[in-house]
This record gives structure tokens, sequence and C-alpha cells, in this order.
């Protein structure tokens, strides 16, 4: 059995909205209170006005706002981009001035490859010209620099080592070419690998408007933005596990299914196991049922190998229900161990 022990004290949770300018008023309503949060202030739109709505609603402990566009490139020209950015970071001071409660963090350029000869002398710049904004080195392959606030991007799927000083976690970019995304990941260890960080904040498509790893739309075409469900669904599944993992690697609980765009499955709760039922049942810990899932064909032909079962709620939503019940988040399916409802159980990427 697996558990899941925090180390040191928990880093603070979060969100990386970054396309939240395009669904301003879902983000802000599903934000849990005093979570951080993370946003572009450029690449979706100008979200000005959506960054200090953010800050006026008190919910945000914290938010980190990448100034310039996103460079697919991670070049970023310095010299190019240097009077842009310092007029973006005038507005973040006077943010941070108008609402103290909420600590705003500047981020001039998100995943950049710059050596520190480079970025090192622009971003104590910054942290002199403008006090109220803690200024935070965004790095891909770029370097790290001493006394700066790094950040790190888990990039497709594959967990990277903590750098030396304070940083923060983002999971944006995870799963980028398919290899696992969140909800195929073991959030618990990803939680206790990163538990001296600062925050933690997690990311999945539809944060940036895409569909799924396979969506290739340009930024300006971007469509599939997340209501508050979905926002609620994935805030939910980023906690410590209650019990075990207790599922074994032929079967899988998997609290939101991928978008497919058929049969009202998206994002659902999904559930691979050997069975012959046209249907089967979620109970609480306590025997009583929460939820009947529904049989989609095809099975799946790839471990796990078994038949597909269907909600048609969040997981979430089902973990609730058992919990307002029993007090406790643990569900049964058929005849394998309780599991937590809001987390993976079973074979993960």
């Amino acid at each position: 059995m697996i558990t899941c022990a925090v180390v040191h004290a928990e880093p603070v949770l979060g969100v990386d909205y970054l396309a939240g300018k395009r669904y301003e008023t879902a983000m802000i309503q599903a934000h849990p209170e005093q979570w951080a949060g993370g946003i572009f202030l450029r690449t979706f739109g100008n979200a000005r006005g959506t960054l200090e709505r953010m800050a006026a609603s008190g919910k945000f402990s914290s938010i980190l706002v990448h100034t310039e566009p996103f460079d697919p490139s991670h070049r970023y020209n310095i010299e190019e981009r240097r009077d842009r950015v310092l007029i973006d970071f005038e507005f973040l001071q006077e943010i941070a001035e108008k609402y103290p409660l909420t600590k705003i963090y500047g981020s001039p350029f998100c995943e950049h490859d710059h050596p520190r000869e480079k970025i090192e002398p622009f971003l104590l710049d910054l942290r002199v010209r403008f006090p109220n904004v803690e200024p935070v080195n965004s790095i891909l392959r770029g370097a790290v620099v001493p006394g700066i606030i790094t950040e790190i991007h888990l990039e497709n799927s594959k967990p990277r080592a903590p750098p030396p000083g304070d940083y923060m976690v983002s999971f944006d970019g995870f799963g980028g070419k398919g290899t696992g995304d969140f909800p195929d990941a073991n959030i618990c260890s990803i939680l206790k690998r990163y538990s001296d960080s600062k925050q933690i904040r997690l990311w999945n498509f539809r944060f940036n408007g895409k569909f799924g790893h396979l969506d290739k739309a340009p930024v300006s075409d971007r469509r599939h933005f997340p209501d508050t469900r979905y926002i609620t669904a994935h805030t939910r599944m980023m906690k410590q596990r209650e019990g075990s993992i207790s599922w074994p690697k032929t079967a899988l609980y998997k609290p939101m299914a991928d978008d497919h765009g058929t049969g009202g499955k998206d994002n659902k709760l999904v559930v691979i196991i050997r069975s012959d039922k046209r249907h089967i049942y979620v109970r609480d810990s306590r025997g009583r049922r929460v939820d009947i899932l529904r049989r989609v064909r095809p099975d799946h032909k790839t471990a796990p190998k078994g038949a597909r079962y269907y909600s048609s709620k969040y997981a979430y939503q089902i973990a609730d229900i058992a919990k307002r019940r029993t007090g406790s988040a643990l569900v049964k399916v058929e005849n394998l161990p309780l599991t937590d409802g809001y987390l993976r159980s079973g074979l993960f990427k």
C-alpha cells in the first residue's frame, strides 16, 4: 500500500488560469478561498481588468502574472521587450499597492531559456524598481538566479529535480505530448515530492482553451475553456489521499475521463474493470448507493484491459455525497477495495 505523508509545511496550493481572461467569471466563482492563482497578462488578450478583479475578489492569496506573450521558442529577446515589461510591472505595482492582501508575483517571461548572465540583471532591476512586486524566474531550461524565486514546470509528466533556493511548481506543460495529464498523475506523490516549495499550481488543457493534447489550434482560435464544474473537479483532486492507493494495476478509477466530444462523458468519472454487467454501482463506505455507472463500448484494449463504465457526474460530486453522508470520501465500486473518491486509483501512466 502507498500512503502519502507531508514531510514539511505544505506549500500553498493554486491553479494556473493562464487563459483566465477568457473565462473570468467562472474562474473567480470557482477559485478556492486563499489559493494562489496564475495568469497571462497578454497572451490571451489584455487581462489587466481581469487581474484587478481577481485581486479585488479577496479570494486569491497571491497571483503570479506572466507579463509577456508566451514565446514557444522560449528565447524572449530581453532588449526588445524591456520597455513593455517595465510598463506592465508598473501596473502590477499599482495592483499590489491597491490590494495589499493579495501578494503579486511578476514573471516577465514564462519558461525562458536564458543563461544567468542575461536574465539576472533584468530580474534584479525589476526587484529594485517595483518593491511591491516579487519577481519570479520562470524557467524551462534557463538558469536559476540566487535570491530570486524560481518557477519550474512539470514538462511531459516527468517530475523535475527541485531547484536550489525558493521555488514554485506549475503543472502547465504536464502531459504536453500526450504521455499523461493531470487526471493521469499520482497527485499525492507530486505534492510529497515538492513539499518544500512555496506553492504548487495545477493546470490542465482547458485552462488554456485546448481540447486535450491533440488540439493544435493557435491561441486566437482556442474555444474550449473551463466552466465552474471543470475547475472544481480539478481543485478537489489537489489533495492528500484518504487511505491508500488500493486498486490493483489491472483496474482503473479515473476521476476525469479525457475529452472526446461524444456521449456526454468528457471529464466525468470513468472506471475500467473486468466485468460483463451493463451497469455497476458506486457505494459509500457504509454500503449505500451513491451512483450508477453505465457501460460504454468498445472495451479498453490496452492496460488496464476491461469494460469501460462512465458516470454522468464528475467524481468530486460522487465523493462529496459520500463525505456528507459518512464523513469519509472513500467509495466502493463492485468488489474492489474502498478508494478515495476524489483521486485516481489503480494503473498510473
